[in-house]
């Protein structure tokens, strides 16, 4: 499930980003996968850019009288990043002409509105904003860049069992019986449910 989750966001986010709703080019929305331990300067050409990324998950609890059923909670994050040579408050104001360089706060603003109560179409609570840290801050050779990371909240229904798994219930039978009911079935149907 948190693949799925974590598919789901950059999906959700490059459909946003190609329909030009953030009204500005974003080069790339990826999953993160440590990037920034190779180098930070390495990734700045790639900049503005999203990445997205699995944070961890909380203890899970019991979900009604069901031994079988937990609530998981579980925390993604969403990074932007931004580069200018106009100077480190540039990266996350934004230049002059936003559109054209948009800043960190502006891209941290838009991400928001893109994912918040969102539930991607997936059997998840909605997603709720959480935590904003600064990543990086700073000046690298000639252009200052700006990292900003936001926590994502969901959670998930966990369904354990003791045994081997139940198969899905895809099939159902119906018996119609008329008054007076002689004992046997007078119409049937039989529907077959999407998995």
């Amino acid at each position: 499930m948190i693949a799925e989750i974590e598919n789901a966001l950059i999906a959700h986010l490059q459909t946003a980003c190609a329909s030009g709703a953030l009204g500005y080019t974003v080069r790339e929305v990826a999953s993160y996968g440590g990037e920034f331990d190779e180098g930070l300067l390495a990734e700045v050409r790639r900049f503005p850019a999203i990445w997205v990324a699995f944070a961890g998950s909380g203890r899970p609890v019991p979900y009604g009288t069901s031994k079988g059923r937990w609530i998981k909670p579980l925390v993604f994050v969403t990074m932007v990043g931004t580069r200018s040579i106009r100077g480190e408050r540039q990266t996350r104001l934004g230049g002059p002409v936003p559109l054209e360089e948009p800043g960190a706060y502006q891209m941290l603003d838009d991400v928001e509105a893109a994912l918040a109560n969102q539930d991607l179409g997936l059997a998840i609570d909605r997603l709720l904003p959480g935590a904003v840290r600064t990543l990086f801050n700073t000046r690298l050779n000639q252009e200052a860049v700006a990292v900003f990371a936001q926590e994502w909240h969901t959670k998930v229904v966990l369904v354990l069992s003791d045994g081997p798994r139940q198969p899905d219930w895809l099939r159902l039978g119906i018996r119609y019986h008329l008054t007076p009911d002689d004992g046997l079935a007078d119409a049937e149907d039989l529907l077959t449910l999407q998995p």
